[in-house]
């Protein structure tokens, strides 16, 4: 990985707001507008509450099954955003006294999205309106079954729409008020929820968990569901989600998308020793027993999912060859990591790469992109691909055994046509000086928090005299001095960074470390050079 320096010297733009050198550096490394700026510095939470046609109408239909007691079926999707939504769409309706069922299909024997089984057998018992949640816009099939049995359909999503729709209502960002462009299938679900029930906190939560995990821009009403979800969650509510967090940790994005959001996502990935229909439940659990058991069980097939991950990348790793694309094929591979396993080698090689493995007459698997090269684009003219779905960085495939050897030859010869080093991006790091390095600095800065994902917040720190080193067994600190006295910059040995003889910069995130009533400045290292 290289990186691009971003000196910046001048800030005067930005000191009318009375930012620290620090935040005013991020400002203007990123070039925010004033209206951005002004948004971050608000700290608003007020959420709004969608009035859209769309949203209006599935609202209506749903107060009608009310009065007619009808059945309503939701079909949810089996990662965070899905499990979220679906427990936010349940909860609604249960408040609203509509029975109701849903069902999340199994990630390897049902796939994705909302299936034409799933239509007819809640047609046989009995629901006469389905809603979606986080999927439906390529339930195409499943739309031909429901106008078939003349049952009503209600398609919430985020994802692109790319044909036309063929269901009685669609609720989409693309329909709705520009304040909303930026929602996940729970921001979504949670805007027909506010119609109906008005505002819940613990579904506010529900509704920022499922972002971060999306990775959704947080901007607009996307940011302030974050903001008051955080704040819920930092009063313990949800138990479900708090009780998911490690102990003594605070509530930011970075420990919701790395300790709550893994969790939800294992029980999907990890279907042989865990059921992802019962995280919708354990999520609308009250009793403080059934969350504390819930949540201990949740966090074992979580790591065993991490165990397994390292593993079987281990594994990956050494059979990686030269290739500018490796395709990583071995029939033991669990499906369910192996997008995580792509993930963690195309970052180590700085290279797109697949990996797959064998289910059945199929091998099916996951992709991983670096920055600058279309995975999607590149792989989906392929013949071979019976299934395939995705985006420029991340892509889901599946290939015949018969025609393995094909699509594997043709992997090879369109890479020749490609050429990564022209393609590569510089990652961009602000230059920092230790004059910048205060406590009070960066609070500052993670008070302007959350940040959307464009905003880069890297540091390039320049290293010009010997270090203070102390180790364990998982991390290297590296003490240096700043304004602020020490800077503790911590290396995770489970990163696997090179670390350089001689070392000129320290790359990585800026944080406050609290840790038994003391605190420090602390720089969680990305990398070395």
């Amino acid at each position: 990985m290289t990186y691009r320096l971003l000196d910046i010297r001048n800030t005067e733009q930005y000191e009318k707001y009375g930012l620290s050198p620090l935040c005013a550096k991020v400002f203007a490394a990123n070039g925010l507008r004033d209206e951005q700026i002004e948004e971050l510095l608000s700290g608003d939470d007020d959420l709004r509450t969608s009035s859209a046609p769309c949203v209006k109408a599935a609202c209506k239909r749903i107060l009608a099954a009310q009065r007619n007691h009808e059945k309503v079926f939701v079909g949810g999707d089996y990662d965070a955003d899905g499990i979220c939504s679906t427990a936010i769409m349940k909860r609604t309706l249960d408040l609203l006294h509509i029975e109701n069922g849903y069902y999340i299909p199994d990630r390897f024997r049902e796939g994705y999205g909302l299936s034409a089984a799933t239509v007819r057998l809640a047609y046989e018992k009995g629901y006469s309106l389905i809603m979606t949640v986080d999927n439906g816009v390529k339930a195409f099939e499943a739309m031909a079954e429901a106008r078939k049995l003349n049952l009503d359909l209600i398609i919430t999503d985020h994802h692109r729409i790319e044909e036309e729709i063929d269901a009685d209502i669609v609720v989409h960002p693309d329909y709705m008020e520009p304040e909303y462009e930026y929602l996940s299938g729970a921001g979504v679900a949670l805007e027909i929820s506010r119609n109906l029930i008005g505002d819940n906190d613990e579904l506010t939560a529900m509704a920022a968990v499922a972002a971060i995990a999306d990775v959704m821009p947080v901007w607009r009403e996307t940011r302030r569901i974050i903001l008051k979800g955080m704040n819920v969650l930092r009063q313990k509510k949800p138990r479900s989600l708090y009780a998911l967090l490690y102990p003594g940790s605070p509530v930011t994005m970075r420990t919701i998308a790395f300790q709550i959001v893994p969790k939800l996502n294992s029980v999907g990935r990890m279907n042989d020793l865990s059921n992802v229909n019962t995280v919708p439940r354990y999520l609308l659990a009250r009793d403080e027993k059934t969350v504390s058991s819930y949540a201990l069980q949740i966090g074992q097939v979580n790591d065993a999912r991490k165990a397994l991950s390292d593993a079987q990348a281990k594994i990956a790793e050494e059979m990686i060859g030269d290739d500018a694309m490796p395709v990583i094929c071995r029939d033991d591979f669990h499906e369910g990591i192996c997008g995580l396993i792509a993930g963690r080698i195309s970052s180590a090689v700085h290279k797109p790469v697949l990996v797959m493995t064998r289910n059945e007459d199929l091998y099916k698997g996951s992709g991983r992109s670096v920055p600058g090269f279309d995975l999607f684009a590149f792989l989906a003219p392929f013949p071979e691909l019976c299934a395939f779905g995705g985006h420029e960085q991340a892509v889901g495939l599946s290939v015949h055994e018969a025609d393995l050897p094909s699509f594997l030859a043709r992997v090879k010869e369109k890479m020749q046509e490609v050429s990564l080093e022209e393609i590569s991006e510089e990652t961009p790091a602000i230059l920092l000086s230790g004059s910048d390095i205060t406590i009070d600095a960066i609070m500052d800065l993670e008070g302007l928090q959350p940040f959307s994902k464009e905003i880069s917040t890297l540091f390039a720190l320049p290293v010009s005299h010997p270090l203070a080193v102390y180790e364990t067994p998982k991390v290297i600190k590296y003490e240096i001095p700043c304004a602020a006295g020490r800077l503790e910059a911590v290396l995770y040995r489970r990163k696997n960074i090179t670390i350089p003889a001689d070392i000129r910069y320290l790359y990585g995130h800026l944080m406050i470390n609290r840790w038994k009533g003391r605190i420090a400045c602390q720089l969680e290292i990305e990398n070395m050079e």
